[in-house]
């Protein structure tokens, strides 16, 4: 077969390719390790074992679609470059040399350009009236001026643009022409839907409070505009230098396109379910540990409220011994205030679409694909699950002295259905009572 386009795969650390990605002339996509780097044993997916065979095209396809996100600068790109949004490698071609996590992917024969990052050195600051107008376009979907170029394409429904904190508290951009990491990602939510940024740094204090390894997030405003800084958890900094760490999201585990990152949009055995979850779960470092945290995360989420924990939020990181990890929880949302989203579970649970309609068998079956059967789901019950959400019932009341009082009402909504699920005695303090409208949105209950 002929091939069309081929990039090298770059992998930080590794000092040559690691790998080539081509494009064929019938429109498929393979991929191919180098001898040397498959002589390490090493993959850079769950979806992409080691070995010198080639992938084709849909795992090669899955993944690297999934470091595609759709934003301005890809947007960019494609119009003006007459591309179509399946020619994942000619965009790659343009925007592939600093993709999520450690990978780029680079015109054969180009030097590396993914490299560490001084802090001192490598970044150019943003002043105040720079910040300003990038954020305010963010709020109102804009494209960002023609001089800002996104350094490093990251997903998402809100519009995000990475950038990094230097020492001294600024911004800053990566300098003209350095590849280099970037340790933050500032996410602006729509005018209209400004209050997201606080309820998901809400959410993130809640996690923390539970126990959870949570990406630290925190609500800001910039010249009145609302948005929240993401420390990046693929990110760490030695002596001011910034370095990248690898990380997948589960639908790229998976081999799941991102189109299939709802288990709703797939097909038996190709989907995200709680099957598909848990094997890639037990495929980590320390399997038990991540399945009893997916669990508990899953249970985290329904209480309060977010509904959108789907494939590509879940995230595998990989630490500095090759150890693969389950990364902090990230895009935390009470997604049933809002009314423009489904309320239709990301993956089913025990076969339960919608929590409103989960039956107690149902959440039974669920703990019990995961290995909670008998007298382990009392004890799992009884300690873990309890601990974690009698936090949430004594943090939540303080969602009200930040005028967050519905978000406090849905979840004391969500936690007594959850404790009447789970048969725990867990006393909930009487909220307001909001019901559901159709499926999205709620309203005041008389």
């Amino acid at each position: 077969m002929s091939v069309r386009l081929s990039l090298d795969v770059w992998f930080d650390g590794h000092p040559t390719p690691i790998g080539r990605l081509d494009a064929l002339e019938t429109k498929a996509l393979t991929f191919r390790y180098s001898e040397d780097f498959a002589a390490t044993g090493q993959s850079i997916s769950l979806s992409l074992p080691a070995g010198i065979e080639p992938v084709g095209d849909p795992l090669t396809r899955a993944f690297f679609d999934n470091l595609l996100p759709e934003n301005d600068q890809i947007r960019r790109v494609i119009e003006r470059e007459g591309l179509d949004r399946a020619d994942i490698v000619d965009i790659l071609a343009h925007v592939g040399g600093d993709c999520p996590g450690a990978i780029s992917c680079l015109p054969l024969e180009a030097p590396p350009i993914k490299v560490p990052g001084d802090l001192a050195e490598d970044y150019r600051p943003l002043d105040a009236e720079e910040l300003a107008l990038i954020v305010q376009r963010l709020a109102d979907r804009q494209s960002l001026p023609e001089d800002i170029v996104d350094p490093s394409p990251v997903a998402g429904v809100q519009s995000k643009l990475p950038l990094t904190i230097l020492p001294d508290g600024r911004f800053a951009l990566p300098a003209s022409d350095r590849k280099v990491p970037t340790t933050h990602i500032l996410k602006v939510p729509r005018r209209a839907e400004a209050v997201e940024a606080l309820q998901e740094e809400a959410a993130c204090n809640l996690a923390q409070a539970c126990g959870f390894d949570v990406s630290n997030s925190r609500h800001i405003k910039v010249e009145g505009v609302d948005a929240l800084l993401i420390e990046r958890f693929d990110r760490f900094v030695i002596d001011g230098t910034v370095y990248r760490l690898h990380q997948e999201d589960f639908a790229q585990a998976l081999g799941l396109p991102a189109s299939l990152k709802y288990e709703r949009k797939g097909i038996e055995g190709r989907k995200f379910d709680t099957a598909a979850a848990r094997s890639v779960l037990d495929r980590l470092s320390s399997p038990a540990r991540a399945r009893e945290t997916f669990v508990l995360a899953t249970l985290f989420n329904l209480a309060i409220g977010n509904t959108d924990n789907h494939a590509k939020n879940f995230a595998i990181l990989y630490g500095l011994r090759g150890e693969r990890l389950l990364a902090p929880l990230y895009d935390l949302l009470p997604i049933r205030l809002h009314g423009r989203y489904t309320h239709e579970f990301a993956y089913n649970l025990g076969g339960a679409s919608h929590f409103d309609e989960m039956t107690r068998a149902q959440m039974e079956a669920f703990l019990a694909e995961f290995g909670l059967e008998g007298a382990r789901t009392r004890r799992f019950i009884d300690g873990p699950v309890r601990e974690m959400l009698a936090v949430v019932e004594q943090q939540a009341p303080l969602l009200r002295k930040i005028g967050q009082r519905f978000f406090d009402d849905l979840i004391g909504r969500e936690l007594t259905r959850l404790v009447e699920l789970l048969d725990l005695p867990l006393k909930i303090a009487e909220r307001d009572y909001f019901e559901a409208v159709g499926d999205g949105g709620w309203r005041a209950g008389s």
